[in-house]
């Protein structure tokens, strides 16, 4: 529980520093605008090409084939499957 105490009266204490400094990365020309301007780069983002996998020679998979066998045992085959 003392520790517990001591965690928030730390927490406390630097929450209020924070707050009781001047805001260093705030900008200097702050005082002449208070309007937010809109940000004009969203339209430009749909143009942006995406990077692509480029795909050299045949890209091949092996694919297991199920079918059922003399005396209903499962048969499982292989096959390569290249595209």
């Amino acid at each position: 529980m003392k520790k517990i105490a001591l965690g928030v009266a730390a927490a406390l204490a630097l929450g209020f520093s924070a707050f009781s400094g001047a805001a260093s990365a705030a900008p200097a020309t702050s005082t002449k605008t208070t309007i937010v301007k809109p940000m004009t780069d969203v339209s430009a983002q749909r143009y942006v090409e995406r990077r692509r996998v480029i795909r050299r020679g045949p890209h091949c998979t092996v694919r297991k084939v199920v079918t059922r066998g003399p005396h209903g045992h499962r048969v499982v085959r292989t096959s390569r499957v290249c595209r």
